[in-house]
């Protein structure tokens, strides 16, 4: 097996930007976080059968399909899942 393979490659970029190539692995630091977040806490709220939680994640996850703000009380619900 290649390490390259394996390997994500970071590429410097002028003005402290990094550049990241990623061969089959996820993103450490997505663009939206609560995107992200809603996504990992839907499955597990839907593994636990959390309707109130299910329906905020797919809230927060519509919202951004259409451009919109999230509400505030359903980033709290998300970000409260596993505390």
């Amino acid at each position: 097996m290649n390490l390259e393979d394996i390997v994500s490659i970071a590429i410097a970029e002028p003005e402290n930007a990094v550049a990241f190539e990623y061969l089959g692995i996820i993103d450490p630091m997505p663009e939206k976080p609560i995107v992200s977040t809603a996504w990992t806490v839907l499955e597990a709220a839907n593994d636990l059968d959390d309707v109130a939680t299910v329906e905020a994640c797919l809230r927060v996850i519509d919202a951004d399909f259409s451009g919109a703000l999230p509400a505030r009380s359903d980033v709290n619900i998300v970000f409260d899942f596993f505390n």
